[in-house]
């Protein structure tokens, strides 16, 4: 007997439940929700995998990673005649300081033309922080060795006191005091043909350190500022930790800066990296009586605003033969 059917229905269409959607448009929704099914099972699993580990303990440390967290210091090397600071970044872990001494007497890197004031074969007998104060003993090598000890000396002083919680430096040979707890001695940076060279200077404030640095170097190697530039203006903020000083212009000054433009701004981060020495001078503003640039401005970006601290003196990576 033959069957009779609604107007419209076809034999082949499929079933469709009132109020569902079509077997293909459940497919596309279960295909969308996977993503949000795969990131809650990656929460739970990693809920379960800490709380599998003993308490205050973590699988590893970023301190432990030398990409991850690094520090830039500064090492105080020779030129043959001065010190010369060296940026490099190290690892930042809880034995900063004793790898940074470790550092500075593997001495500088082979590439470069720099040598170290500490002699060849000087060994760390012990290295203590406390209080502020490395104490550090050395081998004999230190002193038989040495051609410049004043120099050697300072090379430590300098590189451990520009770290954070080193005030001061106790040293000694096979255990016999060398320099009583010594603080930082400010230092003049003047430019050269290989990058900034420090000079130790007796100044007690920084205003003492600008005379001493308008002085000039003493050296016809060394660069500072021309001899007829005076100061007009000194002004201390001392809330602000904050120094302005405004110089005349002079004709020598332009030609400086025409002629060796590289050069003037060493003189001119020199003067920043000198003042900034003082825990009391955070920042630096320089001003040639308004003028907006030096020479063709290349030195602009140092001129009428506030400078912090050079946070690389001369970079290592840049100082090869």
């Amino acid at each position: 007997m033959a069957t009779r059917s609604c107007p419209g229905d076809t034999l082949d269409r499929p079933l469709q439940l009132r109020g569902t959607t079509s077997n293909s448009g459940t497919a596309n929704d279960r295909l969308a929700r996977l993503p949000q099914i795969f990131g809650l099972l990656a929460v739970l699993a990693a809920g379960f995998w800490l709380r599998s580990l003993s308490p205050g303990k973590t699988p590893f440390s970023f301190a432990e990673w030398p990409w991850a967290r690094t520090a830039t210091v500064t090492l105080y090397f020779s030129d043959g005649q001065s010190l010369f600071p060296v940026s490099r970044r190290v690892p930042v872990n809880t034995e900063l300081p004793s790898a940074v001494l470790r550092a500075l007497l593997a001495g500088p890197d082979a590439r470069s033309s720099l040598k170290s004031w500490i002699p060849y074969g000087t060994e760390i007998r012990s290295f203590d922080l406390a209080g502020e104060v490395a104490r550090i003993d050395l081998s004999g090598a230190f002193l038989h060795r040495s051609s410049r000890p004043d120099l050697a000396k300072a090379a430590i002083i300098e590189t451990m006191t520009a770290l954070p919680g080193v005030s001061s430096v106790a040293l000694s040979v096979e255990g016999k005091p060398v320099a009583t707890p010594a603080t930082r001695m400010p230092l003049l940076y003047f430019g050269s043909a290989n990058g900034l060279v420090a000079l130790p200077v007796s100044a007690s404030d920084p205003r003492a350190v600008l005379s001493a640095y308008l002085s000039g170097p003493g050296d016809s190697e060394l660069t500072g500022f021309p001899t007829d530039v005076r100061l007009v203006n000194y002004n201390y903020d001392r809330s602000k930790l904050f120094l302005s000083l405004n110089f005349t212009y002079t004709p020598s000054i332009r030609t400086l800066a025409l002629d060796k433009p590289e050069r003037m701004r060493l003189v001119l981060l020199g003067l920043i990296a000198s003042l900034t020495e003082f825990p009391g001078v955070r920042t630096v503003q320089l001003d040639f009586q308004g003028q907006t640039r030096l020479g063709l401005g290349q030195c602009s970006d140092l001129l009428r605003t506030p400078q912090s601290r050079p946070q690389l003196l001369n970079d290592e990576r840049l100082l090869e033969r």
